[in-house]
């Protein structure tokens, strides 16, 4: 008695080639391979171009493969790959917004040294109207201390925008990119060349006899 294997053995043997040599995508195996990567995001806002390479290789290897199912194979390590690189990305946002959240104080609004620089456009205006309006407020604001003799008990010091030992550093920060930093009550600290944060209320005067308009009357170090 035949099989069906007997009956026609040409037509067998040509199916199980025709599936025996289907192609792996390599874009699959890429997608796949980048996407454990995504988690990267929680370390670097930019960082996040790693997940969206891994979701670029993974459509582009799935629409392959479904246009040619025949030629090609890996659709399932497509979809794993963007699977993998949408979840690890969305976790590397979760844990930024967390970590910056936890980070300032809660009741302080964060403050960039941007915020704080006149507008090139407006020379008359020494304070721009955006640094006027936080006058007073509690503000959160990280930054490096000017360099001094002292190293410990320190009361009183100049925040800066960096530390100035990198070769791209502006060795002279600008009057707006120093910030008089007095330390509130008995909190005393030491002199770090790494970058601290500093929670306190803001005092805005273009008229400081010092020059810097800045100061912060600061409670919290971090």
């Amino acid at each position: 008695m035949s099989t069906p294997l007997d009956a026609n053995p040409t037509e067998a043997l040509a199916t199980a080639s025709a599936a025996r040599y289907r192609a792996l995508s390599p874009a699959a195996v890429a997608s796949l391979g980048v996407a454990p990567f995504s988690i990267l995001t929680a370390l670097w806002w930019p960082l996040a171009i790693i997940p969206l390479t891994g979701i670029a290789l993974g459509w582009h290897a799935q629409r392959y493969i479904c246009k040619t199912p025949d030629e090609w194979t890996g659709l399932k390590l497509a979809r794993s790959g963007i699977a993998v690189s949408v979840a690890l990305w969305a976790l590397g946002c979760g844990w930024q917004i967390i970590d910056r959240t936890r980070e300032v104080p809660y009741g302080y609004q964060r403050v960039t040294y941007e915020m704080l620089q006149p507008d090139p456009n407006t020379p008359t205006q020494p304070i721009p109207q955006t640094a006027l309006d936080m006058q007073d407020r509690k503000v959160f604001i990280q930054g490096y201390m000017q360099p001094r003799r002292r190293q410990t008990g320190i009361k009183e010091f100049i925040l800066c925008p960096s530390n100035g030992e990198c070769s791209f550093c502006i060795p002279n920060p600008k009057q707006t990119e120093m910030i008089r930093v007095v330390l509130q009550g008995d909190m005393e600290t030491f002199y770090t060349s790494h970058q601290i944060g500093v929670a306190g209320r803001l005092r805005v005067d273009a008229n400081d006899p010092s020059g810097v308009p800045y100061s912060l009357d600061a409670d919290m170090l971090r």
